[in-house]
């Protein structure tokens, strides 16, 4: 929470087998227990075993200002096709590609 405090300028990243999200804006702390709970899943609980009442669960809030996405059409196998086509012939990755300002 500290860190949060004292650099609030964060980025978030998501991925699925053929997308790619980048995001970054600033987080500040929510200090919503109540709402804390309610969003908590047994998912996270691999790195805070205390559950939403571990010290060390923190609710955040960010305000997104921006961000950039990655788009391979074919999923995995067209993206490694991609990739070797890349690293073979230097000629640049397919993918579809763009970025935003929010």
């Amino acid at each position: 929470m500290r860190d949060i405090l004292a650099r609030p300028r964060v980025g978030l990243t998501f991925s699925s087998r053929a997308a790619w999200v980048s995001l970054h804006g600033t987080a500040t702390v929510v200090d919503d227990r109540d709402r804390l709970a309610e969003l908590w899943t047994t998912f996270a609980e691999a790195w805070l075993p205390g559950g939403p009442d571990d010290s060390n669960a923190t609710l955040l809030r960010v305000d997104l200002e921006g961000g950039e996405y990655w788009d391979t059409p074919g999923g995995t196998v067209a993206s490694l096709i991609s990739l070797a086509k890349t690293k073979l012939t230097g000629e640049t990755y397919d993918a579809e590609h763009g970025t935003a300002q929010l």
